[in-house]
């Protein structure tokens, strides 16, 4: 049985086969064998790109002066202000309880709604954790379609939502002050220091859910028949499916990219749809965001990001 989405990384070459050679020896059944093989090597390959990027990607960010780009924010509106946003929130660390305190500041201190909602976007699907990841991970094709659709959508999002007086549904009587980054120290070592231990705690933070990601991937490709995930993922109701349910995950790219590698050797549009739709928003943001905003804007916000993904997925089949 061959690998739906195939290995070709450093640990692959060093472990897959004798791993294999091992679980033949004990006499283990064929689909036994991969599934237990397809879990590992996914396992082992995307904690190795996690502990990678998170580290790097940290560790960049102390270089980024944050508070003088937010200032520079305050005093732009329009276009202007939400590229700036865009580029702030991609820059922008991508755990929600980071994101809200800041987007809660930004709205305190007069920054528009609109600049607020591209900045919130931008950092929950584009944030240079996910892109690195995905352009690593993806083909080329597949990476700038994902990251052209999340920037059309930051910008479409935030306009609708402006042009319909949203504004109103801000909770002014919530908002506090803006949330500051501060770095002690600022040599090479202690940056260095800062990022791995970001590193180690956001790994600590998000194995569990990267265990349940491929320990299912592996059973869909080793146990389910090909032909019902193929009808699954290539039916009429394939893109309104994802949609639905990638909105409902509260997931990250890294537990989540087992199931899109799955998908995307089906259907690059589905795995599109569904990975824009998981990484976009999660009902667990709803709590989050009610500090900041009314339900009725919470609902308008939501609905507006999952119709644009499903969107995007549907485009994304005449491109695939």
């Amino acid at each position: 049985m061959e690998h739906m989405h195939s290995h070709g990384g450093l640990i692959d070459h060093l472990l897959e086969e004798p791993l294999e050679g091992l679980l033949n020896s004990i006499g283990l059944a064929e689909k036994l064998n991969h599934f237990i093989v397809h879990a590992l090597m996914d396992f082992l390959e995307i904690s190795l790109l996690l502990l990678i990027v998170v580290t790097l990607v940290t560790y960049l960010q102390t270089y980024i002066p944050f508070d003088k780009m937010r200032r520079k924010l305050q005093k732009l509106r329009g276009l202007p202000g939400m590229l700036l946003a865009l580029v702030l929130g991609a820059l922008s660390p991508f755990c929600s309880c980071t994101i809200i305190p800041i987007l809660m500041g930004f709205l305190a201190a007069g920054v528009p709604l609109s600049c607020c909602l591209v900045f919130l976007t931008s950092a929950s699907c584009l944030n240079i954790t996910a892109l690195s990841t995905i352009f690593a991970t993806f083909d080329l094709k597949f990476a700038l379609a994902y990251t052209v659709s999340g920037l059309a959508i930051c910008i479409l999002s935030a306009t609708l939502l402006s042009a319909t007086h949203s504004d109103r549904f801000v909770r002014l009587d919530k908002l506090q002050v803006e949330h500051h980054h501060h770095h002690d120290e600022n040599s090479v070592g202690s940056r260095l220091k800062k990022a791995i231990c970001s590193a180690g705690l956001t790994y600590k933070s998000m194995v569990l859910f990267l265990l349940i990601g491929v320990l299912l991937s592996a059973a869909l490709e080793s146990f389910v028949p090909q032909d019902i995930i193929e009808r699954a993922l290539t039916g009429a109701w394939a893109l309104p499916l994802a949609t639905i349910v990638g909105g409902c995950l509260h997931s990250d790219v890294f537990s989540i990219l087992p199931i899109v590698q799955t998908a995307y050797a089906y259907s690059p549009a589905v795995a599109l749809n569904f990975l824009l739709s998981v990484m976009l928003f999660s009902i667990a943001e709803w709590a989050l965001l009610s500090q900041a905003f009314r339900g009725r804007l919470i609902a308008r916000y939501c609905l507006t990001l999952l119709g644009l993904a499903l969107a995007a997925g549907v485009i994304a089949l005449f491109l695939f």
